[in-house]
């Protein structure tokens, strides 16, 4: 099981506009605070999503070029963890660039100071440090019946307006450079091309415009890559369905795609998972959630709700896309126009951007979305649904793969990358928005709230957390927090 950390933006930039005080004040001083965490569970990977930061109240922190935290700072940390049924995180910073190794203090404090006495949250320790670049470093302390054994990060990720990553070097180490990827890598150089090869997409919808994605990213050199998608070749996708031919119908678009990809990537090795499952079923919702990224490229209202709440609950970055084609009277065309939005913290969910309603989502529970009158009745005039063509669908795809690649290269001076985008073919507009969600959005308010945020129409069994790490019952393990608390430290501050 892999293991990350994530913030939300927002969260992030809290901590660190803390944790640099006095750095961005010119002085060789670090800092430190608590915070809590939540779980995010994926087939192959827990993340500790950080959502909440506890800074230190005065005379809770000393500082002396090092710094140090007091007793009554832990064991309020400690006690809001276990209010709030949440991990506990510890966060300091180092006063040097990049991902970041543990000093001998450093791992005195987490290790033998912190991860006691927070057994009594049921969770392990998450250490985080911060650089003076804005990367950072994680690792988790768990117990192993005898001590604390610390279970390095792969990664840490920034979720929100823009996408930063720090990887653990030694167990995701860059790609070998290679010949074929050549031009790619002179486009915008070395580490944004390592940063994006690294990363896992997953594509939910291998249609029209999802198996172009799909093709997009390995012709990237992107390694890691999941297809979930439950149909089969049809006759009618034969127009737009990127690499299918008449001998494909009947198998399942993800196979298809995949024996393509096989052929098409450029990456030394690819990781490839599919799915020909819908995005409703438990594996292939455990599969999404082992994602970096996600592309939805589904038309349905049930499968955007529950991609709408993946995207806040687990802080996992949508990039969504969807074509509207207008059809006169006589047959002809009247207007196309397709946009990308992403979805994901501080952005707009895909139910306030107008692209599905909760009603929606239960005519299509009722099965009301596949009978035929009531689509008649639905709609105006008798003009058919899903028109494209292969142009428009690859419009689209191209301008959902930019989308992402702006999320993940952009610098910190560009503007937001992840606007929505939206074209309209006639008279040929390209416009630019960034909106926000609605006062009352119930999508918004799940952000964060990782396992805790309950997805309808999940068929779920039981999602195993990390277990307790404790066997005490949570009143013992606060009585003896206290008493190793007055016993230990009150004669010896806890350095990092």
């Amino acid at each position: 099981m892999r293991r990350e950390a994530v913030f939300p933006s927002d969260v992030d930039s809290q901590a660190r506009d803390l944790l640099l005080t006095h750095w961005n004040k010119g002085l060789q001083q670090e800092h430190l605070c608590f915070g809590l965490w939540r779980q995010s569970t994926g087939a192959k990977r827990q993340s500790s999503i950080i959502y909440e930061i506890i800074p230190p109240k005065s005379g809770e922190t000393i500082l002396h070029g090092n710094v140090s935290f007091t007793a009554d700072y832990l064991t309020r940390a400690i006690r809001l963890a276990c209010h709030k049924k949440s991990g506990l995180v510890f966060m300091h910073n180092h006063l040097t660039p990049g991902w970041q190794e543990m000093s001998e203090p450093d791992i005195n404090a987490e290790q033998e100071r912190i991860s006691p006495p927070a057994r009594a949250t049921g969770y392990p320790v998450l250490g985080l440090t911060l650089g003076t670049d804005g990367s950072w470093s994680g690792r988790l302390w768990l117990w192993d019946g005898s001590g604390f054994k610390s279970v390095w990060c792969d990664k840490v990720r920034i979720a929100g307006k823009h996408f930063r990553v720090t990887f653990n070097e030694e167990s995701m180490p860059a790609p070998k450079r290679r010949r074929i990827l050549q031009r790619t890598i002179d486009t915008w150089g070395i580490k944004c091309q390592n940063d994006l090869s690294r990363l896992r997409f997953g594509v939910i919808g291998i249609g029209s415009v999802g198996s172009i994605i799909a093709e997009a990213l390995a012709r990237m050199g992107i390694g890691q890559i999941v297809l979930i998608d439950p149909d089969q070749v049809e006759e009618h996708n034969l127009d737009r369905l990127l690499h299918a031919g008449v001998e494909n119908i009947g198998q399942y678009k993800v196979r298809v795609a995949a024996q393509r990809l096989n052929v098409s990537c450029t990456a030394e090795q690819i990781d490839m998972e599919i799915h020909a499952l819908p995005i409703e079923h438990e594996t292939a919702l455990l599969a999404a959630l082992d994602c970096d990224i996600l592309f939805s490229a589904v038309d349905r209202p049930l499968p955007k709700d529950i991609i709408n709440r993946i995207a806040y609950a687990h802080c996992i970055p949508v990039i969504s896309g969807g074509v509207f084609i207008d059809g006169k009277s006589d047959g002809t065309l009247g207007q196309a126009s397709w946009s990308v939005t992403t979805v994901g913290p501080e952005n707009r969910c895909l139910r306030c951007d107008g692209q599905y309603t909760s009603s929606d989502v239960l005519s299509e529970r009722d099965g009301s979305l596949d009978n035929p009158a009531y689509l008649r009745e639905s709609r105006q005039g008798d003009t058919p649904a899903n028109q494209n063509v292969f142009a428009f669908c690859a419009n689209l795809a191209s301008s959902m793969v930019i989308q992402m690649t702006k999320l993940v290269v952009a610098d910190s001076w560009w503007p937001n990358p992840a606007s929505k985008i939206h074209y309209s073919l006639i008279p040929g507009r390209l416009e630019q928005k960034e909106e926000t969600c609605k006062p009352d959005c119930s999508i918004f308010e799940t952000q964060a709230l990782a396992d805790e945020c309950e997805i309808p129409f999940i068929k779920k069994s039981v999602i195993s957390k990390i277990p307790p790490s404790t066997p005490y019952s949570r009143i013992a393990c606060i009585r003896r927090i206290i008493k190793n608390l007055f016993d230990s430290w009150p004669r010896s501050p806890n350095s990092v």
